[in-house]
């Protein structure tokens, strides 16, 4: 008698769990602007990814809350259009430096906003940051930052570091050292912080985006703490009950997204 060997089950994917918050601070205006694409709909995930974006809109210029919308809605429209069998991390370089035109020939660069955009796609991780917003990563207990502001402190230091100057500490107290050296709607992004290869994901990982209101507020070691329930609108609630027991006097607008990945 012929046996049936059974059909090999099939592989499964990761999924993903999301959570956002998002508070005015002591700001007249809230100008923080975020979005997941696809965040709900399992089979559009496998199909064509999950996208996670937020963007700062620019307190300090015009237009911050504007800019920041507007930042969004051109990114989704890139997001549409990419080719899922073509090089992710390229393409999401490329959406962009183009959003970012856009957003120059929209608002005439009397606006900005920073962006952390955020991939998924087939347990693959590509991201691309302009600014100053904070982009983490949780794994086996261990919390780590995945990009690194953009501002004048950071930029000295590159240029010291690629001068040979190993301890660069003329950059330390700056008068402007919180002041961004690229952001969205300049029209000529220099340089953006971006994975030319995709990041493997695995079971039990956590991302949080926030802007500055978080990032600059709550240390590592608060978010890990907070990373350790499992339900991200819970990781999300804990962060923003932080936020306000400081009571600091100069809040930021503050925002926040949690992606956990498991089975």
């Amino acid at each position: 008698m012929n046996s049936i060997t059974p059909a090999p089950r099939p592989r499964r994917l990761l999924s993903y769990w999301v959570g956002n918050m998002q508070q005015q601070g002591e700001r007249e205006y809230q100008e923080d602007s975020f979005c997941f694409i696809n965040a709900t709909d399992v089979t559009e995930i496998r199909q064509n990814g999950l996208l996670a974006l937020l963007a700062d809109g620019m307190g300090g210029m015009e237009d911050g809350k504007a800019v920041s919308e507007a930042a969004l809605q051109c990114m989704r429209e890139e997001f549409a259009a990419m080719d899922r069998s073509g090089d992710l991390g390229a393409q999401l370089m490329q959406a962009v430096r183009r959003t970012d035109e856009r957003l120059f020939a929209r608002f005439m660069g009397r606006g900005g906003t920073t962006l952390v955009a955020c991939l998924f796609f087939r347990e693959k991780l590509w991201f691309a940051c302009v600014g100053d917003s904070f982009l983490y990563l949780s794994r086996e207990g261990a919390l780590v930052r995945l990009n690194a502001e953009q501002d004048q402190q950071h930029l000295r230091y590159a240029e010291a570091i690629a001068r040979g100057e190993l301890y660069p500490a003329a950059a330390n107290g700056m008068e402007d050292a919180a002041r961004l050296s690229e952001f969205m709607g300049s029209g000529n992004i220099g340089e953006m912080d971006a994975t030319r290869r995709p990041l493997a994901l695995q079971e039990g990982d956590a991302l949080i985006l926030c802007s500055d209101g978080v990032g600059d507020v709550l240390p590592a070691e608060e978010l890990d703490t907070c990373l350790a329930v499992p339900d991200p609108m819970q990781v999300c609630a804990q962060m923003d009950a932080r936020i306000r027991a400081r009571a600091l006097p100069a809040q930021d607008n503050y925002t926040a997204l949690v992606i956990r990945c498991g089975y």
